[in-house]
């Protein structure tokens, strides 16, 4: 996962297996003033798990998600959020 202060660009995959990981990562970066940036271009897999960390974060209202991949978009839709993860 890379990082720095106002990125978080995770890559492979984001399942219960690395929602720990992934989870400290989006706090380090959240410990930051004003928005910031969560990078999923990288991303293989996704599961419900990371979707609800990503969720949580978005609650803040300083989260940019940018390279989303189709695969997280469908599940998205799926699970019934219409709204961007992005704020």
């Amino acid at each position: 996962m890379e990082n720095d202060s106002r990125l978080c660009k995770p890559s492979g995959d984001l399942t219960i297996f690395e929602a720990s990981e992934f989870k400290e990562s989006l706090l380090a970066v959240l410990a930051n003033d004003g928005l910031v940036c969560l990078d999923l271009s990288q991303v293989t897999r996704v599961d419900t798990s990371a979707i609800q960390l990503m969720w949580a974060a978005r609650k803040l209202g300083r989260l940019l998600v940018t390279g989303i991949p189709q695969e997280l978009q469908t599940k998205l839709n799926r699970l019934g959020f219409s709204e961007p993860l992005s704020e």
